[in-house]
C-alpha cells in the first residue's frame, strides 16, 4: 500500500488553521499523516496544532521566516510519503477528497498528479452554488494538452487540492519556481506533463475554498499572471510555445492593461511598479497598436489630468470606486 502525507503550509493564519486541520484529520482515507509546517508565525499558530490529540499530526516550524514558495518547497523536500499533498492553512477539503484521489492514483499509474474542482466558501459560513467544470468524470492531459489547455478554455486545477507522486517531484528536482512568481505552481504541472506524466483532474467538488480580503491570489491576481506570462515567454523550453498563442496573447494584454489603467486612474497604488508591470506585460502579450495606444494615453491623461480622469472614469462606471 503506497504512504500518503498530506502538509499543511502556514503562516500567521491560526484562525483559520483550526478549520483546515479539522477538515484533514476528518477524512474518510485513514492512513496518512498530516504535517504543520510553520513559517515562523508570530501568532498562536503553535498552541492551535498542538489543541489536537491525534497521531497522524506533526508539527514543523522553521527558524526565521523563509518566504512562502520556500515554505512549500521545504515540504516537498522533507516528504518520504509515496503521495504529497501541499494544503492550504485557509481551505477546507470534504471528507472524500484524499480518498478519491489516492484510489485515482493508484488506478492510473502513468498519471504523475490528480486534482479536483472546487467551489468557494466565506466567513460568514455561505457556500456558492457549484457548477460542473467539464462534461465527464475526470480529465488527464498528456503531451502538452495541459499547456494548450491552459490558453483556451481553462485548466480547472486547484493548486491545494492537488496529491502529487513524490517520486515524480523528487527524481526531476521540480519545485515551486519561486523564479516563476506566485503562479509557480502552474508551471509545475507544466513540468510534470513535460516529463511525460498525465495530470489529471476530477470532475468532483471536493475541495473548498475561502475567500478573503488577504487572500494572495485576491490581492494580487493581475500582476502574479503577469509574472507567469513573462517568465513563460523568455524561457527556453516555453517561450516557443507560448509564443503560439498571439491570439490569446492579445486578448490578455487588452484585459490587463485595461485594469492596470484603471488603477493608474484611481491612484490608489504605487504608478510606478503598475507601469513596470505594463512593460512586462507588453514585452510578453505584445497587444494591439491600439489597445497599447490606449494604454499609454490614459497614463498620460491620469498624469497630466488626475482630477477630471478620475471624474471621467467614476462616471463611466457608474459612481462604483
Amino acid at each position: 500500500m503506497h504512504t500518503l502525507e498530506v502538509f499543511i503550509l502556514t503562516y500567521n493564519r491560526s484562525g483559520y488553521l483550526r478549520e483546515s486541520i479539522e477538515s484533514v484529520l476528518a477524512s474518510s482515507f485513514k492512513d496518512f499523516t498530516l504535517t504543520v509546517v510553520d513559517n515562523c508565525s508570530t501568532d498562536d499558530t503553535e498552541e492551535v496544532v498542538k489543541s489536537f490529540d491525534d497521531p497522524r499530526l506533526k508539527y514543523v516550524k522553521h527558524a526565521e521566516n523563509i518566504g512562502g514558495i520556500n515554505n512549500i518547497n521545504s515540504a516537498i523536500i522533507m516528504g518520504s510519503g509515496d503521495y504529497i499533498v501541499l494544503f492550504h492553512d485557509d481551505d477546507k477539503m470534504t471528507p472524500s477528497m484524499l480518498e478519491e484521489e489516492y484510489n485515482f492514483l493508484e488506478a492510473h499509474e502513468d498519471v504523475g498528479c490528480v486534482s479536483c474542482t472546487a467551489t468557494d466558501f466565506h466567513d460568514d459560513g455561505s457556500v456558492d452554488e457549484y457548477v460542473s467544470a467539464f462534461d465527464g468524470e475526470y480529465k488527464i492531459f498528456r503531451g502538452r494538452q495541459l499547456f494548450d489547455a491552459y490558453f483556451a478554455e481553462g485548466t480547472h486545477t486547484v493548486c491545494p487540492s492537488i496529491m502529487y507522486r513524490t517520486n515524480v517531484l523528487h527524481d526531476h528536482c521540480l519545485i515551486f519556481d519561486p523564479a516563476v512568481g506566485p503562479c509557480c505552481d502552474i508551471k509545475l504541472l507544466f513540468d510534470i506533463e513535460r516529463h511525460g506524466y498525465g495530470v489529471a483532474v476530477l470532475n468532483k467538488c471536493l475541495m473548498l475554498t475561502r475567500r478573503h480580503g488577504a487572500q494572495d491570489s485576491t490581492m494580487n491576481y493581475i500582476p502574479m499572471h503577469i509574472e507567469l506570462y513573462d517568465y513563460l515567454h523568455n524561457d527556453t523550453y516555453y517561450g516557443p510555445l507560448f509564443g503560439e498563442k498571439k491570439a490569446w496573447s492579445n486578448g490578455k494584454y487588452h484585459d490587463f492593461s485595461k485594469a492596470l489603467a484603471s488603477l493608474e486612474i484611481k491612484g490608489e497604488q504605487d504608478r510606478t511598479r503598475l507601469r513596470s508591470l505594463e512593460k512586462k506585460l507588453r514585452s510578453s502579450c505584445g497587444g494591439t497598436v491600439s489597445d497599447r495606444f490606449k494604454y499609454s494615453v490614459t497614463v498620460l491623461g491620469a498624469k497630466c489630468f488626475p482630477g477630471l480622469m478620475k471624474k471621467i472614469y467614476y462616471r463611466y462606471k457608474g459612481g462604483a470606486s
